[in-house]
């Protein structure tokens, strides 16, 4: 790629890899070193040596277990803040937004390299869990601002999103007729689920009606597998607790599942070879068939999230369907209304998981990768977005503040999702997201007004009883006071003098 051309970048930086790419492709950031296979992604790790130095990429995963923290992007999905690693002045605290700088740094280092420039490129996209909400998207930024990245709230693209764009491209869609598209996007750290409807032929639009993520992808099999193949050592005679290092040992079966479970995606049986001088045995066969029955269970569960999607979607839709209504619908009948499930992530390369699907969706729904190879096509999706028109987001990019006097409070966080996938398992009948005075610490009277603060630069259009949602008075009240908003782009307000209607215009329109 040409430093003087103007082409569109996309970054995806994973769970387990860190990707870039440009309209013309997929630019190679990987590098070859000892035990590790030139790729054009880089590892997502960093670790610190025996000298104190922090190391990313190829060269991290050559560290110690103790000494490396892999997986690192989950810190921003589960709320930590530190990773304790085993440094040459003994154990620490090392901050994770820290480490995660080093990793984009490098890439970005790298992609230079190759006359990539993040600065004339005409759009450059970061892509993000789609279950993430605004606090959790504001810290990416933070750390991708501080690598250097030019980027904000405006050039995030959920990561399922981006997905069902690449496959849009690879496949050379073309529609009159709405196409209504499933991504399934199971990565390292997150399964995103998103229901897309593609709309037009000359520049397609794309409304997203659902996106809801789990943080249980490919780090959770991992686990699983680990579990399963002490077991079998168990049957061996190997007990890992009373091993020299069995916290050690159980660092490395991670690495020796994680290694089975890519072996197996192309082969029945896989030895998973392991350190003598710490387990005793050099090796342990594991069998596809032992991996698909582990993986069951979270299957079954990724299934339910599918299933939660299709619900959502139908909410979205702004049927005149009641929401107990929806929660009652056939699975077959949900399952029905989408023409094809594309697959995305480094797990959908597991034959098991096409099984699953094609099961669920049945013989009429065609199951398809995103790309050529699954687990670049965010990044590819992230490159070519500004391809398409409208992305239109299902769940409000913007923040409802309420403020009196010297205090302000948050309503609504921009991209919060407003359907938590344990409502629909709980079978509510009013779904949706909502905030109240006690949530809120309010006093029990006075005035306030609601303030909307854009975090995507598009102007906001909404409104209560034909006014403006932004600085719409409010009679406070601790008890009384609650403000929702509904998947369909409806919004309600309660206080303490009554209750409000309103919408948000243009919510998939």
């Amino acid at each position: 790629m040409s430093g003087s051309s103007q082409v569109a970048v996309g970054f995806d930086f994973g769970t387990s890899t860190t990707l870039i790419a440009s309209t013309n492709g997929v630019i190679d950031i990987g590098q070859e070193s000892a035990g590790h296979i030139s790729a054009a992604w880089m590892p997502s790790v960093a670790a610190v040596t025996d000298d104190g130095t922090t190391v990313v990429g190829e060269e991290a995963t050559l560290q110690s277990p103790e000494q490396t923290a892999r997986s690192i992007k989950r810190s921003i999905t589960e709320g930590r803040t530190v990773v304790r690693l085993d440094t040459p002045t003994g154990f620490r605290d090392v901050r994770t937004d820290d480490l995660m700088v080093e990793v984009f740094r490098e890439a970005m280092r790298r992609a230079v390299a190759t006359r990539t420039d993040f600065a004339t490129a005409t759009e450059l996209r970061l892509g993000c869990p789609a279950m993430w909400d605004g606090r959790q998207r504001r810290r990416l930024l933070d750390v991708a601002q501080r690598a250097g990245l030019p980027v904000g709230l405006d050039s995030l693209v959920d990561e399922p999103v981006a997905a069902g764009i690449a496959w849009l491209a690879y496949a050379n869609v073309s529609t009159v007729a709405p196409k209504r598209v499933l991504v399934f996007d199971m990565g390292g750290g997150t399964l995103d689920v998103a229901v897309l409807e593609v709309r037009g032929r000359r520049r397609p639009e794309l409304a997203v009606l659902a996106a809801i993520g789990v943080a249980e992808a490919g780090d959770a099999l991992d686990d699983a597998i680990a579990e399963d193949l002490a077991s079998v050592l168990a049957i061996r005679g190997v007990d890992l607790d009373s091993l020299d290092n069995p916290a050690r040992a159980r660092t490395r079966l991670v690495y020796a599942a994680r290694e089975a479970k890519e072996g197996l995606s192309v082969t029945q049986e896989h030895a998973a070879v392991l350190p003598r001088r710490l387990f005793g045995v050099a090796d342990v066969w594991y069998t596809r068939a032992q991996l698909e029955e582990v993986f069951a269970d979270q299957m079954d569960r990724a299934e339910q999230h599918v299933i939660t999607a299709l619900k959502v979607a139908r909410m979205t839709e702004g049927t005149t369907e009641s929401a107990y209504a929806i929660l009652q619908t056939p699975v077959e009948e949900l399952t029905g209304t989408i023409d094809v499930v594309v697959l995305s992530g480094g797990m959908t390369r597991i034959p098991y998981v096409k099984q699953r699907l094609q099961e669920l969706f049945g013989p009429k729904t065609r199951i398809e990768v995103a790309d050529i190879a699954p687990d670049t096509a965010v990044a590819l999706g992230l490159a070519r977005a500004g391809s398409y028109g409208r992305i239109n987001m299902y769940r409000p990019a913007f923040d409802v503040l309420l403020e009196w006097e010297d205090e302000l409070r948050t309503v609504y966080d921009a991209f919060t999702p407003l359907v938590a996938p344990g409502m629909i398992a709980r079978g509510g009948a009013d779904l949706r997201y909502a905030r109240n005075g006690l949530d809120l610490l309010l006093p029990r009277k006075g005035k306030g007004r609601l303030r909307v603060v854009p975090q995507d630069g598009a102007k906001v259009r909404a409104s209560l009883n034909g006014r403006n949602l932004d600085g719409f008075t409010v009679a406070l009240s601790e008890q009384r006071f609650e403000f929702r908003i509904y998947p369909n782009g409806r919004i309600h307000l309660t206080d303490a003098t009554g209750s409000f209607d309103g919408q948000i215009d243009g919510w998939h329109n």
